[in-house]
């Protein structure tokens, strides 16, 4: 049976048009996203619409974010990926029919708390020797929730946020697919070590799927998409 993946989102949707994709060339066979859910209008809902995928746009303002609940209830997700810059409030959480999955750029349990770049920028401000994402299972308490994979990023003495985010994105997105993966599997005791733009990242555990299919023109597409992407 193919489990169905729901995605709530607040900008570009680089993370979910990944997972379609690699959906769609059988990287992920036993799941596919069913709806895009997000904060505001993005670029996200506009890809659900180009791929025919149910998209709504929801207020996520309240203690309880009702609609939230209300949403996930009608389409019966078996996971959720929760890639929208919210807090989602103890009631969805518990409510959530599904199992939550969530993309954080740091190695948890470091930077935890912090939104979209911001943990990369504190990481190289800090001087750190290693950055990197963690995909986790959504807890109350935020960030917190188990760890599922992780991908480990050397840095340089002149890296900044701009030089590095490409490897953190190619890094999540590869962790984010791990994670889905790995949903009802012993972890491995393994790593994988890949090449990204030169730098040798490291992912624990192993990745279980070949990369093979992701290779520079896929990227290169991926990225494209904002930049040519019109106003719906």
């Amino acid at each position: 049976m193919t489990r169905r993946i729901v995605f709530l989102c607040s900008g570009g949707g680089g993370n979910l048009r990944f997972i379609a994709r690699a959906a769609a060339l059988g990287a992920l066979p036993d799941a596919a996203v069913a709806a895009v859910l997000t904060d505001r209008e993005c670029l996200a809902n506009q890809f659900a619409r180009e791929q025919g995928l149910s998209t709504q746009v929801l207020d996520f303002s309240g203690g309880e974010q009702a609609a939230v609940s209300t949403a996930l209830d009608r389409f019966a997700p078996d996971i959720v990926v929760t890639n929208v810059h919210k807090i989602l409030s103890a009631s969805v959480i518990e409510r959530a029919p599904a199992r939550l999955v969530n993309l954080h750029y740091s190695l948890l349990p470091a930077y935890g708390g912090l939104i979209g770049t911001r943990p990369v920028e504190m990481a190289l401000a800090d001087g750190a020797k290693f950055i990197g994402v963690t995909a986790h299972e959504v807890d109350i308490a935020v960030d917190a929730g188990r760890q599922i994979a992780q991908a480990v990023v050397p840095t340089m003495p002149d890296d900044t946020v701009a030089s590095v985010m490409d490897i953190i994105f190619r890094s999540g997105c590869l962790t984010l697919l791990e994670a889905l993966q790995a949903h009802d599997r012993a972890r491995s005791s393994t790593v994988t070590r890949l090449p990204i733009h030169a730098r040798e990242v490291v992912f624990n555990p192993s990745l279980s799927f070949s990369t093979d299919v992701f290779d520079e023109p896929f990227w290169q597409a991926l990225a494209a998409y904002p930049l040519s992407a019109k106003a719906p």
